[in-house]
């Protein structure tokens, strides 16, 4: 079959089973499948996809109409520029995550090539520690997850992207494993969606996302109690905390970084508006 006739067929599937936008998805699941580049959808429109190339795609199809992410079925996903394989113990990375990468980023800001030390609790993919990686070439990164699958994983990013020998897979839980003081930076992307709450996510998320990673208790705040009172005796007045949040939790973060003595010295918004990130610090910025 050529190219554009399967294309054809693909977003005439799509749009039936209310795939939008069918014109994009059915692209994105051949160009995927198949190997192809964007160019060649109009240079080599009747281009001979092979018969094992055309049941592969129909194959993936079905999984993508029965809600499954593109992502979970080509088992990668891409962030800050870079691809990251995914496994079924992982998260699989948002681009509002992109927003954490950026604000510590910016908080560094001339610091870029120091002897950095960073803790990524709750690492996953790897993404966010390994992100940060590429942009500080002379930082060390401590992956820190309680799933030894997701540790697999981010140590097999580590390598795809030659960042082994600066990157360390810790099994735990938050930062019982590590002595005070010893980080320069903190982050963390940890699960802070309400229980009550994951029924009414999407299939993409609740039917393929680890609960692990999703589920931050009743109220969406247990691993933040966690990460802020270890806070009190892991940050001191040089470094830094960056944690993702959910929407509306800001104030709610605030109320928890009082009680600990801390300061939540900087908000920061997603490319929608919303607060994403919070800065947590001694209160001396």
């Amino acid at each position: 079959m050529r190219l554009n006739h399967l294309y054809k067929e693909l977003q005439v599937q799509y749009e039936a089973a209310a795939l939008l936008p069918a014109k994009q998805e059915a692209k994105w699941l051949l160009r995927e499948v198949c190997g192809l580049e964007e160019e060649v959808f109009i240079s080599q429109p009747d281009l001979e996809i092979t018969k094992e190339q055309e049941q592969a795609v129909w194959q993936a199809a079905k999984r993508r109409m029965a809600g499954e992410p593109l992502s979970r079925i080509i088992g990668k996903r891409e962030f800050w520029g870079l691809e990251f394989a995914l496994s079924g113990a992982t998260l699989d990375p948002r681009p509002d995550t992109e927003t954490l990468v950026e604000a510590v980023l910016k908080s560094l800001k001339g610091r870029e090539k120091d002897p950095l030390n960073i803790l990524d609790m709750g690492t996953g993919t790897g993404c966010i520690l390994i992100a940060l990686l590429s942009e500080l070439p002379n930082a060390r990164g401590y992956a820190l997850d309680l799933s030894f699958e997701a540790l697999k994983t981010a140590t097999q990013n580590a390598a795809t992207h030659k960042m082994r020998d600066r990157f360390y897979a810790v099994q735990g839980s938050w930062m019982e494993a590590f002595q005070p003081g010893y980080f320069d930076l903190i982050v963390s992307n940890p699960p802070y969606i309400e229980e009550s709450d994951i029924e009414n996510l999407s299939c993409e998320v609740k039917n393929h996302d680890p609960v692990l990673a999703l589920s931050g208790g009743k109220t969406g705040l247990d691993c933040y109690e966690k990460i802020i009172f270890n806070l009190k005796t892991h940050l001191n007045s040089h470094n830094r905390a960056f944690l993702e949040i959910g929407i509306g939790q800001v104030e709610s973060l605030q109320r928890l970084v009082d009680d600990s003595n801390l300061c939540l010295c900087d908000s920061v918004a997603d490319i929608a508006g919303i607060p994403r990130v919070v800065e947590i610090c001694r209160g001396d910025k």
